[in-house]
């Protein structure tokens, strides 16, 4: 079975240098370290994953305020993330890094990252400098997107507007701000408008797929929202796809089965910052076969993830055609 991992971040050092700067020595339950190919690698090896989808963030993404700052950190760990891929194309993908919220700086990485590097996507954070992924003043960089069909990992960071509270954001808030994205793209008419970019909501959708039934309640209870949604909720819910890091819980998994189906649900582990959560002691966790039944977990761990990473599919030609001739035998 071909695992692909979706959702997994490496920090080089220049990132780390640029997070220190700004006073953040500690994210995600990780104390920073440089990563390393090598490191990883004996990660994916250890829990049978064949393929890593990089993306580089922390509790933001590229943006901490000034804008000529994240051009330039956005432009180097994208450089520094097609080296590891030339360097191992058969075992890293990358999402780039976009530096929003600058429009034109945005649009030209976005060519950079297709155009010079020829990296499987982009990701985005939630929002930046208080804009949610959605808000029309980047109406730009999702027809850019849309004209490339993208697939785009959204990922949540912390917000910036809370109450203080006695816990870390990751643990919950990160689950509401993913939810609040996807409705500012249901809402906002994303979706509807360039329905080629295939969306990734990380961490299990938030809490998207659980509410989904109460998102279809608002055009039936309030008028307004007809207007804004060409389609039922449930079909925006199945026109995304979700990832199962930090997520793999069989009452999380069950949930996504009954929602979209497992045809929109795809493998991550959320490595580095998860790296506590993967132990061998724990008997039967992460087993996807276990979660789902043999086929199902096939199309979760890797199956879906080539439908929409084409450039990993090409550079997995050879072994994709051994395996397909092994199933013919």
């Amino acid at each position: 079975m071909l695992t692909i991992d979706v959702h997994t971040h490496f920090l080089p050092q220049p990132y780390i240098d640029t997070l220190i700067r700004h006073g953040i020595n500690w994210t995600g339950g990780v104390d920073l370290a440089p990563w390393t190919p090598e490191a990883h690698l004996r990660f994916m090896d250890d829990w049978g994953i064949d393929v890593g989808v990089l993306s580089c963030l922390a509790e933001t993404g590229v943006y901490f305020g000034d804008q000529r700052e994240a051009n330039e950190l956005a432009r180097n760990v994208n450089d520094i993330g097609a080296d590891v891929v030339r360097r191992h194309p058969k075992r890293f993908g990358v999402f780039g890094a976009v530096p929003l919220p600058d429009v034109d700086a945005a649009l030209a990485e976005v060519d950079h990252i297709y155009d010079d590097l020829g990296l499987d996507g982009v990701y985005l954070v939630s929002q930046v400098d208080g804009a949610y992924v959605g808000d029309p003043k980047w109406e730009p960089v999702y027809a850019a997107l849309d004209r490339r069909e993208a697939t785009v990992l959204l990922h949540p960071v912390e917000p910036k507007q809370t109450p203080e509270l006695p816990w870390q954001h990751w643990i919950g808030e990160y689950v509401f701000d993913t939810t609040r994205v996807f409705m500012t793209l249901v809402f906002n008419g994303v979706l509807d408008r360039y329905p080629r970019i295939n969306w990734i909501l990380s961490h299990g959708g938030g809490a998207v797929p659980y509410l989904g039934h109460r998102l279809a309640a608002a055009p039936r209870v309030v008028e307004a929202y007809q207007e804004l949604v060409r389609r039922p909720i449930p079909a925006y819910l199945r026109s995304v796809y979700y990832d199962v890091a930090v997520a793999d819980s069989q009452v999380q998994v069950n949930t996504m089965v009954d929602a979209v189906g497992t045809d929109r649900m795809l493998f991550g582990t959320d490595w580095i910052y998860a790296d506590k959560l993967f132990d061998h002691t724990r008997t039967g966790e992460h087993d996807l076969t276990q979660l789902l039944g043999a086929g199902a977990a096939r199309r979760v761990a890797g199956d879906n993830a080539l439908r929409i990473l084409p450039r990993l599919a090409e550079r997995l030609a050879e072994r994709l055609a051994e395996r397909l001739e092994s199933d013919r035998g």
